[in-house]
């Protein structure tokens, strides 16, 4: 051996004597009983994995993750007993391209899908209610209401052959009474120009086969209608399926071929979209599961790069993939047997499991592999490498295991459940590594490598960092003091929403809908001991600079109601023979249809005749349009009738019930809306909207700290997610102290040296320390995805560092040229490029998990690789024989 190889790694170290030392003497027993052992194993192995698919469950609820017992999770008990939720758990979203056609296909949809009580438990439309229908108007501002009458009047020549007539017919009867009316000078074209414009325009698009849209409202008011009116919501209680994989997605599509059976499309001017609770949990895991096959190859593909150069073997590549997966379905069902189900957070257990495992099984055979040289044997080689890397392996398990453990206590239960599993997990990592894969690499008999001499360069590098070493080290501080000077700039992103995929149809669907306030779900919500203490709290709220809106039951009173009332009254006297005829015409045949046509086209061009204005042309281009489509087929006449007609009953109807508004008191409102704000108790609800984008944390977090100053037990979903984000951070800052602590004082158990202990821990600080850095200087925020990847880089941190002072204490030196730094690259190297192919997901949470796993990986194996050599230095005069 040259005098700058290490010396024999597996030399005694008293101070790791006593149960460590047994670990050589389980791989001599596993050896020499390789085929009872691998027998066990595959049988164990096969029993766990049968307990894992029979058994295996898992919640995404935060109920299950988050105590019922934090303050704030008690407020929202309280106020879900007196203000239950409807059970909506999907909201579909009807957008129209005109008021009328989203009035029609919201109230058509709601129809079809409550005839389906077998797919559905509840569905309702909360703005059909006739309440709104006939008092809608009443909530808009007084000018609003006054313009709509005069609207009305000014188009009761127009209303009312169409309400007589409600057709084709009808509708040419009316532009020609206008049409003859501006003949003898009673009239002008500007004065209808508008309407003009939008039927040439309705008539030339169904022409050339393109969707129109055509809308009366917008007719009669002359102006473009409010985006509010061009959107509907339906409150759906699906009926869900827990057997698949997506729970509803059976109910989701029989909405979509709902819609799509009532003609509910672009094409046909209108949009269906859906979100909610459930349509988002769907489609969440659908982004999940996109590319997971392209995934899952790049990471297998990539592992078994990494386990190929780094032990050069199929039959060892096997050995350490079988034990793997063993290890996998024994922690499996091991946690499936303490918990029963897993949990968003305990369920990160499985790659934590993988890259440990992994790791461990690489640190072994590359020992083996290194110790199978000459006329070595199997059998002796393996035994020597249980002797000198059963220790190292042992101690690592042991501290990583500690440090998990130490999770339980957190008032975190997926952290707490993912800490107790994991630390098991990594014990039985631990045997089968000493067991099963010693026994089935003797069983395997894979052939013997030639040593290879490191390259040039790990020599010069070695021997820098050796003869340079105050330099290194202080290099190693000054980053450490840099990044944490970074990490009062570093945050944790609350927002469930950031973590996933705005593509997605619910995600969008949700976007959009906050984007009113009215729909919002970012409210908070308390409960007052009655309207008049409930309206005394919305002033106090109302005048905080960070609030929006508050309401309460009072604020669906209509203001200035007399005044509308008599406005309303006034329309009403004057429009209901216009509106309500004695009697309607039966519906008109198409010889009478094309008889209408032709006269209208006539009238128009007798009206625009010698007139040289824009709105003569427009006459005179409607008039074409309608003798154009005389001579058409009655398919064609059949699709303006579709286009003009529907949109014109529901516009007659609606005026209709406008003018039948009626003072609204608290006794008059919906019951249903009643109950939503006051309960039988007397008991009322406030509810604030926060002032500003509702989805910016920032806005959110002033919003909530405002209202918390003056109404210290509100609910709600921005409060519950900061909390929620408070109480995950909390949790791994409790765990990593404890874990920390508990690691530390295995150490000094072990090693018996605070120096020792010193230069393990301290490459594990600098490790952290530069991730988090480097997060700020990325602008890349711990969020709940990736924070779970953190125990996995603090685990493998704390392996390589113990794997370095293990072999230091046993008197290694230029360890950088030994076959422990080979392990530790590839091993980092293979979870660095298996875990980091997450980075690809187009999941954000997820690939925001795989950013963070190659950030720290990289900082991992430069603190181990470098700091760490430096800062042991030669190994101590009493190496090998330390106490």
């Amino acid at each position: 051996m040259s005098e700058k190889q290490p010396p024999d790694l597996g030399a005694p170290d008293r101070g790791a004597a006593g149960t460590l030392a047994l670990a050589g003497r389980i791989v001599a027993f596993s050896v020499a009983r390789s085929w009872l052992v691998v027998a066990c194993g595959l049988v164990l192995g096969g029993a766990a994995l049968f307990f894992a698919v029979t058994h295996f469950a898992m919640t995404t609820s935060t109920d299950d993750i988050l105590s019922t017992k934090l303050p704030w999770r008690q407020h929202e008990a309280a106020y879900a007993k007196v203000f239950p939720q409807d059970g909506a758990q999907t909201v579909v979203v009807v957008d129209g391209a005109t008021p009328e056609l989203a009035d029609q296909g919201a109230r058509a949809l709601t129809a079809a899908l409550k005839a389906r009580p077998d797919v559905f438990s509840s569905v309702s439309q909360p703005d059909a209610d006739p309440f709104w229908t006939k008092n809608g108007l009443l909530y808009a501002p007084l000018k609003d209401v006054e313009a709509n009458k005069d609207q009305l009047i000014a188009a009761q020549p127009f209303l009312g052959p169409l309400a007589s007539d409600p057709s084709l017919r009808g509708l040419m009867g009316a532009l020609s009474t206008v049409a003859t009316g501006v003949s003898a000078g009673q009239a002008s074209l500007d004065q209808v120009r508008k309407a003009v414009v939008k039927l040439a325009d309705t008539l030339e698009a169904l022409k050339a086969g393109k969707p129109a849209a055509f809308s009366w409202r917008s007719v009669i008011s002359g102006k473009a209608p409010d985006p509010r009116e061009l959107r509907h919501v339906i409150l759906i209680g699906p009926k869900m399926d827990f057997g698949k994989l997506k729970p509803g997605s059976g109910a989701s599509q029989v909405i979509r071929d709902t819609a799509a059976s009532l003609h509910l499309d672009p094409a046909d001017g209108v949009r269906v979209r859906l979100t909610g609770p459930v349509p988002l949990e769907d489609e969440e895991f659908g982004t999940l599961a996109d590319r997971a096959g392209l995934i899952g190859a790049i990471a297998l593909t990539a592992i078994l790069i990494m386990l190929w150069f780094a032990v050069r073997s199929p039959k060892v590549i096997f050995a350490i993939l079988l034990t793997t997966l063993v290890g996998l379905v024994c922690a499996m069902a091991w946690g499936l047997l303490l918990f029963h189900r897993f949990n968003v957070i305990s369920v990160a257990f499985i790659p934590l499991f993988v890259g440990l495992g992994i790791d461990f099984g690489i640190q072994f055979s590359v020992r083996y592999r290194s110790e199978q040289q000459g006329d070595v044997s199997v059998a002796d080689a393996l035994m020597a490498s249980g002797r000198g890397m059963g220790r190292s392996l042992t101690l690592a398990a042991a501290a990583i295991s500690s440090g998990f453990l130490a999770f339980g206590p957190t008032n975190y239960a997926g952290l707490s459940q993912l800490g107790i599993v994991a630390g098991f997990g990594l014990i039985i990592a631990l045997i089968l590594n000493l067991t099963l894969l010693p026994a089935v690499l003797r069983v395997l008999r894979p052939s013997g490598v030639r040593g290879e001499a490191p390259p040039p360069q790990i020599e010069k590098l070695d021997a820098f960092m050796l003869s340079h070493r105050r330099l290194v080290v202080g290099v190693g501080v000054g980053m450490a003091l840099a990044s944490a000077a970074t990490l009062p700039l570093l945050h944790f992103d609350f927002n469930p929403l950031h973590l996933r995929s705005y593509k997605v149809e619910s995600v969008s669907t949700l976007l959009d809908l906050m984007r009113d306030p009215e729909q919002s779900p970012n409210t908070l919500d308390m409960i007052a001991p009655n309207l008049t203490a409930a309206n005394a709290m919305a002033a106090r709220l109302a005048k905080l600079p960070e609030v929006g809106e508050v309401k309460t039951l009072q604020s669906f009173i209509p203001a200035d109601q007399p005044e509308k009332l008599a406005a309303i009254g006034d329309a009403s006297m004057l429009l209901d023979l216009t509106l309500n005829p004695i009697a309607v015409q039966p519906p008109p045949s198409d010889a009478q249809v094309v008889a209408s046509l032709n006269t209208t086209s006539a009238d128009l061009t007798k009206a625009a005749a010698g007139v040289n204005t824009p709105a003569a042309a427009d006459a005179r281009r409607l008039a074409g349009d309608l003798a154009d489509l005389a001579r058409g087929t009655p398919a064609d006449r059949a699709k303006a009738e579709q286009a003009l007609v529907p949109g014109l009953v529901t516009a007659l109807d609606q005026a209709r019930a406008s003018l039948q508004a009626q003072t609204v008191t608290l006794d008059t409102l919906p019951q249903s809306l009643v109950t939503q704000w006051m309960a039988p108790d007397g008991r009322a609800r406030v509810s604030m909207l926060p002032k500003g984008d509702p989805n910016n944390n920032a806005v959110l977090r002033k919003f909530t700290r405002a209202v918390l100053k003056v109404a210290p037990d509100v609910v709600g979903a921005p409060l519950g997610i900061q909390r929620s984000g408070d109480v995950v951070v909390g949790a791994f800052v409790e765990a990593g102290i404890l874990s920390f602590v508990a690691i530390t004082v295995l150490l000094f158990i072990v090693l018996r040296r605070v120096r020792d202990v010193a230069i393990t821990m301290a490459p594990i600080v600098l490790t952290g320390l530069l991730t988090l850095g480097s997060c700020v200087v990325l602008g890349l925020p711990l969020n709940f995805a990736n924070i779970i990847a953190l125990p996995l880089l603090f685990g493998i941190g704390v392996a390589f560092h113990i794997y370095f002072v293990m072999a230091w204490r046993a008197g290694g030196s230029h360890l950088l040229q030994s076959s422990l730094t080979r392990a530790i690259f590839f091993s980092a190297l293979t979870t660095a490029t298996g875990f980091g192919s997450l980075w690809a997901s187009s999941h954000p949470g997820t690939a925001s998990m795989g950013k963070l796993l190659m950030i720290s990986l990289v900082w991992t194996l430069v603190s181990a690789l470098l700091f760490q050599p430096a800062l042991m230095g030669p190994p101590p005069k009493d190496a090998g024989t330390a106490h």
